[in-house]
C-alpha cells in the first residue's frame, strides 16, 4: 500500500492520542523536586534536587559521584543545600570553589552559612580547607565573622590550629582578609604562645602573616618576643623566616638588627636564615656595620665552602674578592685548618 498509506495510518493513531490527556505518575526524583518547588520556588527545587537526588531506576539514594554530576549540570545554583557534602570530596571541593568565583555577594553569603557548625572540621580537612579558604577570600569581612566566632568557641585549640598542616592556612587567610579588630581576639591567643609558634614548621607561617597584616601594637609585641629569645631563635630555620619579616615590619627592627650581628656567621649558612644577612647589614648604623663586616670577613672561607654561605659571600663584593680564587674544596680544607 506504500509509504503514503503508512503515513496515513500513523496520523490516524497519533492525532487522537495527542487530543487525550492521561494522568502520569512522575518519577520519584520529580515528585520530590515538584513538591518543594511549589512551596519555595525554583531555588528550593534545585536545592532539593541536588541534596536529595535519588536514582530513577530503583529510588535508592544517589552516590557521591551522582551528586557531583548533578551539581555540574545545574550550575552555580546546584550547590545550594550540599556545600558541606561536596566540600569533603576532592572533585566536589573544586567545583564549589569554581562556583564561588562566579557567584554574587548575596549567593556567597547564603552558601557560606552551610558551613556553620563545620568550621573546625573543615579547617582540618584535606579537601574542605580549600573551600573554607575560598569563602574567606571572596566574602566581605563581616560575612566571615561566623568563622571567627566558631573558632573562638574553642579558644584552647586556636594555637593547635596554627600548628596544623591545613588549619594554619585558615588563620593566614583570616588575617589577610578580615579587619584587624575582628582578628584581635585570635591574634592575642597566638601571641601568647609566640615563642613556640615561631619555631614550628606550620606556626611560623601564621606569625609571619601577623607581621604583614597585624596592627603596630601586635608587631611590636612580637618583636619584643623575638628580641628576648634571639639567642635560641637565631639558630632555628623556621624562626629565621619570622625574623626576616620582623626586619621589614617590626617597630624595633634597627634594634633587632644590631642584636643579630653576633649570630650572622651562623645564620649566613642556613637555608632560610641566609636571607636575613643582607637586610641586617642594610639596617645597621656605620659602627655596627663595620663590626659585622669584620666578623663575616673572619669567617669568609668557611662561608665560601658552604652551600648557602657561598650565596652571601657572592652578594658582598669585599668578601667575594677575598674568596673568589678558592675552589669550594680548597675553602673547605682551609676552614678546617
Amino acid at each position: 500500500q506504500g509509504i503514503q498509506g503508512m503515513q496515513g495510518i500513523q496520523c490516524q493513531v497519533l492525532v487522537p492520542v495527542a487530543m487525550v490527556s492521561f494522568p502520569v505518575s512522575p518519577a520519584p526524583s520529580t515528585v520530590a523536586s515538584t513538591s518543594v518547588g511549589s512551596e519555595t520556588g525554583s531555588e528550593g527545587m534545585i536545592s532539593r534536587q541536588s541534596s536529595e537526588l535519588v536514582s530513577e531506576t530503583d529510588g535508592t539514594p544517589a552516590s557521591p559521584e551522582q551528586r557531583d554530576a548533578a551539581a555540574n549540570v545545574t550550575g552555580g545554583s546546584g550547590i545550594f543545600g550540599c556545600v558541606w557534602d561536596l566540600s569533603q570530596r576532592s572533585k566536589g571541593c573544586r567545583h564549589v570553589q569554581e562556583m564561588l568565583q562566579s557567584c554574587g555577594d548575596l549567593e556567597r553569603s547564603q552558601l557560606s552559612l552551610e558551613l556553620k557548625g563545620h568550621v573546625w572540621q573543615a579547617a582540618r580537612s584535606a579537601c574542605a580547607n580549600y573551600v573554607l579558604q575560598k569563602f574567606i577570600q571572596v566574602l566581605r569581612p563581616q560575612a566571615s565573622q561566623f568563622i571567627i566566632d566558631e573558632l573562638l568557641q574553642q579558644k584552647n585549640e586556636v594555637t593547635d590550629l596554627a600548628r596544623h598542616q591545613y588549619g594554619c592556612r585558615i588563620l593566614q587567610r583570616l588575617l589577610e582578609n578580615c579587619h584587624a579588630e575582628q582578628m584581635e581576639p585570635i591574634v592575642k591567643l597566638l601571641l601568647a604562645e609566640a615563642m613556640t609558634l615561631v619555631r614550628h614548621s606550620y606556626g611560623t607561617f601564621v606569625m609571619q602573616v601577623i607581621l604583614d597584616f597585624g596592627t603596630e601594637e601586635q608587631r611590636e609585641q612580637l618583636g619584643i618576643t623575638l628580641l628576648e629569645t634571639l639567642k635560641s631563635t637565631s639558630q632555628d630555620e623556621n624562626c629565621a623566616q619570622v625574623l626576616s619579616k620582623a626586619l621589614q615590619h617590626a617597630p624595633q627592627k634597627e634594634t633587632l638588627a644590631t642584636a643579630m650581628v653576633p649570630h650572622l656567621p651562623h645564620m649566613a649558612r642556613g637555608r632560610h636564615s641566609h636571607h636575613t644577612v643582607l637586610p641586617v647589614l642594610q639596617l645597621l648604623p656605620e659602627a655596627e656595620l663595620n663590626r659585622a663586616m669584620t666578623l663575616l670577613s673572619s669567617k669568609a672561607t668557611k662561608l665560601w665552602a658552604s652551600r648557602y654561605g657561598r650565596l652571601v659571600v657572592k652578594a658582598i663584593p669585599s668578601l667575594y674578592l677575598q674568596c673568589c680564587s678558592l675552589t669550594r674544596r680548597e675553602a673547605a680544607v682551609s676552614s678546617r685548618n
